[in-house]
């Protein structure tokens, strides 16, 4: 099996994932979509490839001889500015389509792409993957676009595709982005004794799924799950006012937070567990542990850097 992995330098779950193919011995390659006549971030890296049109990348991947694409490339859409919110679902849309003719133009066999929940909206009641989507953000309806032509073009040309719809994905590496994710700078504030922001959400329930549970789902979708669609989400969901009690716990006692469950959730992973043998092994508070250690570990290699 040989992985092309799109995704640029922003792209966290790139890094963990790159590792974690590297220790089950899958060879892999990586490439970032770049506009024409756009400044180039990845220059200086030679491991990773740049393409900007369709063609270049279907020469990458015919040279190589690339088996599947795992599509990181989107960057998630978090402006409140509708103008903002509208020119990055475009752009996003653009590239998924030039990754699919890509594919197309190569002869890829199969292409991974990992969607989120945001795609179901505001649906009450259970909710499985074959129910009808009604997203009401940017994100959720770019996705939403996204998975159709990607299901297009399984039709007309027999690209197969494993689409994952994934919830908020945090414990992701912040030693090479400046951007951090809502868990990683809410424990920080933690740590360092000022007051998290906690958004007033009216008390919604979030879906947390800890880094190392969502590459395992695209990991075993590289040999299963052809041409299906699954919810990777755990079975418990948590308010911020939860998440930073569990935090403080956590830091407080060096314990995990003796808490007796998190809100269960309505997002069935039934059919990911039975297709792809997926369960969810990082619970909140164990996640949370996880990434405290990663900080300090991280604040503990840049301190002995500065010496």
């Amino acid at each position: 099996m040989r992985v092309l992995i799109t995704g640029g330098q922003e792209n966290e779950m790139k890094y963990a994932l790159m590792e974690e193919l590297k220790n089950k011995k899958i060879h892999y390659i990586t490439a970032e979509h770049q506009r024409e006549n756009s400044v180039c971030s990845s220059l200086g890296n030679s491991d990773v490839y740049i393409f900007s049109t369709s063609r270049e990348l279907a020469e990458l991947l015919m040279m190589q001889q690339i088996n599947c694409v795992i599509h990181l490339s989107n960057k998630t859409i978090t402006s409140n500015s509708m103008k903002d919110s509208f020119d990055q679902s475009e752009e996003n849309i653009a590239c998924t389509v030039e990754v699919l003719e890509a594919c197309v133009q190569a002869k890829v066999n199969k292409i991974i792409f990992p969607s989120s929940i945001a795609v179901y909206g505001d649906i009450t009641g259970n909710i499985t993957e074959e129910m009808t989507l009604q997203p009401v953000l940017f994100e959720g309806l770019s996705k939403k676009i996204e998975e159709k032509y990607i299901q297009t073009y399984h039709t007309l040309y027999n690209l197969s595709y494993t689409i994952l719809r994934f919830p908020i994905v945090y414990g992701q590496p912040s030693i090479h982005n400046q951007n951090e994710g809502m868990m990683e700078a809410t424990i920080k504030k933690v740590l360092e004794n000022r007051p998290p922001i906690i958004f007033d959400d009216d008390g919604q329930k979030k879906h947390l799924l800890y880094i190392s549970d969502a590459i395992e789902a695209i990991i075993s979708s590289i040999y299963k799950g052809e041409n299906e669609v699954f919810n990777i989400c755990p079975e418990e969901k948590f308010s911020m006012k939860e998440v930073v009690a569990i935090i403080q716990s956590a830091i407080k006692d060096d314990t995990f937070y003796a808490m007796e469950e998190g809100e269960k959730n309505r997002i069935s992973a039934r059919k990911a567990q039975l297709q792809l043998g997926w369960h969810c092994k990082v619970s909140v508070a164990q996640g949370i542990r996880f990434v405290i250690e990663d900080i300090k570990h991280n604040e503990g290699q840049t301190n002995q850097t500065l010496k």
